[in-house]
């Protein structure tokens, strides 16, 4: 296993979106919501032929509400969230912890500042002790992505 990982990237809105919306998802606000759109869903199978349009408008837009309306949502959040992001980073983690670059300010944290790390399907999210947090994306771990999170992962059990 490597002893040291350096990416340089471009922090996305996407990137926040999607954090984001994992977060939604999988608390229980993402129970609720997925129950709400089988229900829609249902209502409008059920009772379509026989609803009135205003009630048929209602149905559409409540399974609009939770499937395009609130991820729209997230999106705008993310996209403000970003609006002073730094345009570029640099986040080197190695053995004595992680050095980050953005807008030419340098900043050094030990392993004791680092929370842990969540894997999700498209990203990998650094959480550090001051509640932000690093998102790093597939296409920017490349194929160091299982190495990089292992490494994390024991360095957070060490300290």
């Amino acid at each position: 296993m490597q002893d040291s990982f350096t990416y340089t990237y471009r922090v996305k809105t996407s990137d926040l979106w999607q954090a984001m919306m994992y977060y939604s998802y999988s608390s229980f606000m993402g129970v609720v919501n997925v129950v709400f759109i089988v229900s829609a869903i249902a209502l409008i199978i059920s009772r379509w032929g026989e609803a009135t349009d205003l009630f048929r408008a209602l149905m559409v837009v409540l399974v609009l509400l939770f499937t395009v309306l609130q991820p729209a949502s997230i999106w705008l959040r993310a996209k403000a969230a970003l609006s002073g992001a730094p345009r570029e980073l640099t986040l080197s983690a190695g053995r004595e912890g992680l050095d980050i670059t953005a807008d030419g300010r340098d900043q050094h944290m030990g392993w004791d500042k680092v929370r842990g790390i969540v894997s999700k399907p498209t990203i990998l999210i650094l959480y550090v002790g001051d509640g932000s947090g690093y998102i790093l994306r597939n296409s920017v771990l490349g194929t160091t992505r299982k190495d990089f999170h292992e490494f994390v992962k024991d360095r957070c059990q060490r300290r």
